[in-house]
């Protein structure tokens, strides 16, 4: 008997150190799609916002939630430890579409600039096409790619450790415009897939840990433009049991291009 409990004490430690190995893991694993999403390139904007030949310049304010950094019995370093937000550069124009539709491009960008011991070099590209048949009413579809290289403190503060990241996905939305005077006021929210690649580096030993994970989001904003060619959006988003974060975008719309 004694034996036999033993043999069963031996086996259940196993099992809880198996576990617990793998609970680590499963925590470093949810770091890397945290911070991967965090720059996940959601809508922006409602769909079929702008005319063939019309640009959007715009800046987009990133707001990072508080994120637990636990792995084990270490804490690590996370993006809200660094700053509350971080800026991102986008731009858009608007392309030649049939009778009832709007079609555009995008193109966001950050520069690999060092920013309290923190730089991502980022790129990313969308496209979409909305069904706009001149109601107040739209929707649209959305395919978007990014890739990033960031560096950051994560396993201790006097390293920097890389996380590269490549996503790819879709996304459909719709909107309804209400009009006034100076301007318009659009609410807008959309639902899409993103597939996530992320592969995390530690400089001091080389360790390398690799995230594949394909995440459902969800995005609701208003668009504020004034008829001087201002434009304001402010987001919510949302991907389930992972991140919940805003976004705040302001952009100018020249009107240089685009036909009436």
């Amino acid at each position: 008997m004694r034996r036999l409990w033993t043999t069963w004490a031996l086996a259940l430690a196993a099992f809880a150190g198996s576990a617990q190995a793998q609970t680590m893991l499963d925590q470093e694993q949810r770091l890397i799609e945290v911070h991967s999403l965090l720059i996940a390139l959601q809508p922006g904007d409602t769909p079929g916002a702008y005319r063939p030949g019309e640009v959007s310049l715009g800046l987009e304010i990133i707001g990072i939630p508080s994120i637990d950094g636990t792995t084990g019995g270490k804490r690590q370093i996370t993006a809200s430890d660094r700053t509350p937000v971080f800026p991102r550069p986008r731009f858009a124009v608007g392309l030649p579409a049939p009778k009832n539709f709007r079609a555009f491009v995008g193109l966001a960008y950050i520069p690999p600039i060092t920013i309290r011991d923190v730089s991502s070099h980022f790129g990313a590209l969308e496209a979409g096409l909305a069904w706009a048949p001149g109601t107040p009413f739209t929707a649209g579809i959305r395919g978007h790619v990014l890739a990033a290289r960031s560096k950051s403190p994560v396993t201790d503060p006097n390293t920097r450790d890389t996380l590269e990241t490549v996503e790819f996905g879709t996304d459909v939305s719709a909107g309804y415009r209400f009009d006034f005077g100076p301007g318009s006021v659009t609410p807008f929210a959309s639902i899409g897939v993103t597939r996530v690649a992320g592969d995390f580096r530690v400089t001091s030993d080389n360790y390398s840990l690799s995230s594949r994970t394909t995440n459902a989001g969800f995005t609701g904003g208003v668009r504020l433009f004034a008829h001087q060619g201002i434009e304001a959006v402010a987001e919510l988003v949302v991907f389930p049991g992972r991140l919940v974060h805003p976004s705040f975008t302001l952009a100018w719309v020249p009107d240089w291009f685009s036909k009436h």
